[in-house]
């Protein structure tokens, strides 16, 4: 186990195949790092693919069917499964493949529930296990450096875990940088965010079901900072970061709407997202909602 300080961004902590991931201590040792911002990777221990999924991957008719798909460089669009409706919700891909790729993301689902029982087991019981995210395209330009904050699917002042993996069967590398701690990145955007509570129009939609929640004051002032700091040019040239390189066949996974992040290069990457009750954690202190409610003196759920 191998911990990993970058610079003033987030500590990343390696988690080999040695590693026993019963013990208390390597158990401790994840929630601690996650809680505080950081991440954690497994090199070895990625989500494996059949040799059927790799060909139904490399077939660009099949994964990337518009010639937009192919000439993109910000790996968008993206294929969204539900695993409670076990389909893909979003993406154009064909049959019967489509069929095969949704056997695998909820192949990758379960995979990914069963990683975090078996590293987080004091989360395990409350986690709300959403959506999953593929991304065949290419990556070529920059991500600019972000927290994640849910839109259509708002989280309601839950901590956002997601799990990812890089599933390239071509074996490039994902390439990520990685910002500085949540705090003072909250701190620079704040003096011009404006509190905002969840209207009527948003209440009646969540009601009608047409978004899955309510957009809380803690979710529209996360998604503002979000947004000015992606804006801003000279943050996103000039702040803190660091660079990491994920290979074929790791997976990572952090707090992400506490970790900046953003990507860089890459290609076929996965994902799961999960969202936990700031009441799981052990340190609630430390998650982006407390954080934010400390610093503007105001309850934001």
């Amino acid at each position: 186990m191998n911990d990993n300080t970058i610079s003033e961004t987030a500590n990343l902590v390696e988690l080999n195949d040695t590693v026993d991931r019963t013990s208390p201590s390597v158990q401790a040792t994840v929630l601690e790092t996650i809680e505080n911002g950081g991440i954690i990777f497994l090199p070895q221990s990625g989500f494996a693919l059949t040799d059927r999924e790799k060909e139904i991957m490399l077939d660009v008719n099949i994964t990337l069917p518009t010639r937009r798909e192919r000439t993109s460089h910000n790996a968008r669009p993206t294929v969204v499964f539900d695993p409670a409706l076990r389909k893909i919700v979003k993406g154009r891909i064909r049959k019967p493949e489509k069929d095969e790729l949704e056997a695998m993301m909820a192949r990758y689902s379960e995979w990914a529930k069963n990683l975090l029982a078996e590293l987080l087991p004091s989360y395990s019981k409350n986690l709300v296990r959403d959506r999953i995210t593929f991304r065949p395209c290419v990556r070529t330009t920059t991500q600019g450096l972000h927290v994640d904050a849910s839109y259509g699917r708002p989280s309601e002042g839950r901590g956002m875990i997601r799990v990812f993996c890089n599933i390239n069967p071509r074996g490039q590398a994902r390439k990520w940088h990685i910002g500085e701690h949540f705090e003072p990145y909250a701190n620079r955007f704040l003096g011009s965010a404006k509190l905002k509570k969840t209207s009527g129009v948003e209440q009646l939609l969540a009601n009608l079901g047409i978004i899955k929640g309510k957009r809380t004051a803690y979710d529209h002032l996360l998604a503002n900072i979000r947004r000015q700091a992606k804006r801003d040019e000279s943050y996103q040239s000039d702040g803190p970061r660091s660079f990491f390189e994920f290979p074929v066949g790791s997976a990572w996974f952090a707090l992400t709407d506490l970790v900046l992040h953003g990507a860089l290069a890459g290609q076929y990457s996965i994902d799961q997202t999960f969202f936990v009750p700031v009441g799981s954690m052990a340190q609630p202190e430390k998650s982006s909602l407390r954080i934010l409610e400390r610093l503007t003196r105001t309850r934001l759920t």
